[in-house]
């Protein structure tokens, strides 16, 4: 019995290793379903700030944004290469990364791009953060650039 054991350690390690991590590639553009609008939040890969990972917020208003009253409807995290895709019902939602914060309004049948892009700022200084609009060619160049961007989840899915 104890000859096994210099081996059931690594076999362990390995088997939960392999076993936790499991991500998804784009495979296609999705159909938003009936009365809805599909947003997709893309992180483009840029090896130079591969590095950095920022939580993202996603927030529904109710009513119109120039009331502020805003409830969170999904966290997550994008790495390098990272992208989202999550159904909205019609109305106005706000993006928000750090300090920034994208409000746009999702209507019925559309498909909504957003972009997270980070910037130098300096040698030792955190990136900057841009959240933009972008048209669907320039996404899905994105989502099937290399070997095809990674699908996340929000956290606690």
């Amino acid at each position: 019995m104890k000859n096994l054991n210099p081996f059931l350690f690594p076999c362990l390690f390995l088997f939960a290793f392999c076993s936790c991590a499991s991500t998804s590639k784009f495979e296609k553009l999705e159909e938003p379903s009936s009365g809805k609008s599909l947003l997709y939040v893309l992180r483009p890969a840029q090896t130079a700030l591969s590095l950095w990972s920022f939580p993202v917020e996603l927030f529904r208003y109710e009513g119109p944004f120039q009331n502020g009253k805003r409830s969170s409807i999904a966290k997550l995290s994008l790495d390098s290469a990272d992208f989202f895709s999550m159904e909205l019902r019609p109305g106005f939602y706000s993006l928000v990364c750090r300090d920034m914060d994208k409000i746009f309004y999702a209507k019925e049948g559309g498909r909504i791009f957003l972009l997270i892009q980070l910037f130098h700022r300096g040698t030792f200084a955190v990136p900057g953060i841009f959240i933009k609009n972008a048209e669907t060619e320039e996404s899905v160049q994105f989502l099937l650039e290399g070997a095809r961007m990674n699908r996340t989840n929000p956290v606690g899915e």
